[in-house]
């Protein structure tokens, strides 16, 4: 188990949430030495520019979220989760790794949100047990050995009228990815977080 490190405040306009960080020293035992799981290093257990840029689209577009049920996909450490909470009526942060959401409980508590739960998903297993208003997607598209997978999910959550909000960085080899799912893309927003240019896509079934 990966225990709390040190809490982090992280503001977006006049939101402002508390998310704990795993313990460096704790991850590299865990996963550089004992290799967790065959995985040399924990993406989820860092906050990727990607998903710093999706909470601040959440903000500036909170109609969007108000009053919806909102679903994170592979959230990591949930920051988008965590912000959409002060506005979504339910709030569900998933990933496929449980080191990931055990730090997300923590956090859950440490900010008492009674609207927002933590829950295993893996979209090549779990696709159809995924039901909400608006999916939240940040950083996801980085390994091209899951693009047809990610992308059938995608597709099957558009066909069941889910809005969902697509946070990238400008990848070269994620371009193919990103050009499948243009009939979708309904706005586009461009911002640069930590020298990383990344995009922000509302992607919809288009009537």
């Amino acid at each position: 188990m990966i225990s709390a490190g040190h809490p982090v405040i992280f503001s977006f306009g006049s939101t402002q949430v508390t998310l704990f960080l795993p313990k460096v020293e704790e991850l590299k035992y865990n996963y550089f030495h004992r290799n967790v799981n065959g995985i040399s290093f924990p993406y989820w257990a860092k906050v990727w520019p990607a998903a710093k840029a999706l909470a601040c689209f959440i903000t500036s577009h909170s109609t969007l979220i108000t009053g919806k049920k909102v679903v994170e996909i592979a959230g990591g450490l949930g920051l988008p989760s965590f912000i959409a909470a002060s506005l979504a009526r339910e709030v569900i942060c998933t990933d496929a790794d449980e080191d990931a959401l055990l730090m997300v409980k923590q956090s859950i508590e440490l900010n008492r949100f009674t609207n927002i739960e933590a829950s295993v998903f893996n979209w090549n297993t779990d696709a159809s047990e995924i039901d909400g208003d608006v999916l939240l997607m940040s950083d996801v598209n980085y390994d091209p050995s899951q693009f047809e997978a990610l992308l059938t999910f995608i597709k099957s959550q558009l066909q069941k009228g889910t809005t969902i909000l697509l946070s990238t960085p400008q990848r070269l080899m994620a371009k193919p990815f990103i050009e499948t799912l243009l009939p979708f893309i309904v706005y586009r927003e461009e911002m640069e977080v930590e020298a990383t240019v990344c995009n922000v896509f509302i992607l919809k079934v288009q009537s």
